[in-house]
């Protein structure tokens, strides 16, 4: 320590010896591979007459980090990743700037906790089974266009990330807060997109209106299979829709094998699996983004808001999305059904 003291007064010195000698700033930075900040805390202290020695005690918080408080620190870490640094600052005595600097030369960086769907073993062990059928139906039939959907409940309320939500201002009172309600207003949405780049004008359902078997097989007759037979009069589609109850049911799956061209049975598509479907992992994410940016002031608002997104999304988008798709399975496959990164 006292060694690495001696250097800095000594660089200190041979900057105050160039500022003496009337050598621009930069150009003292280069030789002495400096900041700007060293050379300008030389001038002041030259100014008033002061040492340029460090003044008693200071950094002595790189003394602190010796190899027995890094593995102190290491060890307390390991008890609890999630404790912060200024909880490990006070159980050990030191300043949050130091807990800092350690936590950087052990090597580890603080992340944000991802929320994540619970796979129990057997539920990652069906997704395998599942994607491996889907895997290979694909592989058979690579010509076929994939028709994908979902449901998306929307509320009126404004989207919000709690990590990076910031609002610049001279004081608290200028934030805006962001309004919530408890029961706020929402309209549920049916969303189909096709691997090809094409899309189904969005199917809004009445208002608080339960989704069940009646419900589904009722908007697929009158609304979903006119717009397939318009757009795919040949057929060569195949449908895909999740594992949701009123999908499952002997009477829907019964439907889809009588007046779909293909469809894939709920035998073939992943439980737990919405990092499999685009609309989950693309679609959605999208549209929320750009529609509840704001709080919508009533429902015919954020519909009107859908829609307008719905329709400015792009094919190039649609079909990049849904390219993603194989290699999504692919990716759940090699880690035997678990989560996956992107």
């Amino acid at each position: 320590m006292k060694l690495c003291i001696t250097k800095m007064e000594a660089k200190r010195h041979r900057v105050s010896a160039l500022i003496d000698a009337n050598i621009p700033t930069m150009e003292i930075c280069r030789l002495e591979n400096c900041s700007r900040v060293l050379v300008a805390k030389v001038r002041k202290l030259k100014e008033s007459n002061s040492s340029l020695a460090r003044k008693p005690g200071s950094g002595g918080h790189n003394s602190i980090r010796t190899e027995e408080f890094l593995l102190a620190l290491h060890q307390t870490i390991e008890a609890d990743p999630s404790t912060s640094k200024s909880q490990l600052a006070a159980a050990l005595g030191v300043s949050r700037t130091t807990v800092k600097e350690a936590t950087r030369e052990l090597g580890l960086h603080s992340y944000r906790r991802r929320r994540r769907q619970f796979l129990s073993n057997r539920t990652k062990d069906i997704r395998v089974e599942k994607g491996r059928k889907l895997l290979a139906w694909v592989t058979a039939n690579g010509s076929t266009v994939q028709i994908f959907s979902d449901k998306k409940l929307w509320t009126v309320e404004q989207a919000r990330n709690a990590q990076n939500d910031r609002f610049l201002a001279t004081c608290s009172k200028d934030v805006p807060p962001i309004l919530s309600q408890k029961h706020p207003a929402s309209a549920m949405m049916m969303g189909v997109i096709t691997s090809d780049g094409k899309k189904m004008p969005p199917l809004w359902f009445p208002q608080g209106l339960k989704i069940n078997k009646e419900v589904y097989i009722n908007a697929m007759e009158t609304v979903v299979k006119p717009w397939i037979n318009a757009t795919y009069p040949n057929g060569g589609y195949v449908w895909q829709q999740d594992s949701a109850p009123a999908h499952m049911s002997k009477k829907c799956q019964k439907w889809c094998k009588a007046n779909l061209a293909a469809f894939w049975p709920w035998t073939m598509w992943p439980p737990s699996s919405p990092d499999l479907s685009p609309m989950d992992y693309a679609v959605w994410g999208e549209l929320n983004r750009k529609v509840c940016s704001i709080t919508q002031p009533s429902v015919e608002a954020l519909k009107a808001a859908v829609e307008r997104e719905w329709a400015a999304m792009s094919p190039e988008f649609i079909i990049s999305s849904c390219r993603a798709f194989i290699p999504r399975i692919n990716k759940m496959l090699h880690v035997a059904g678990g989560h996956f990164e992107t």
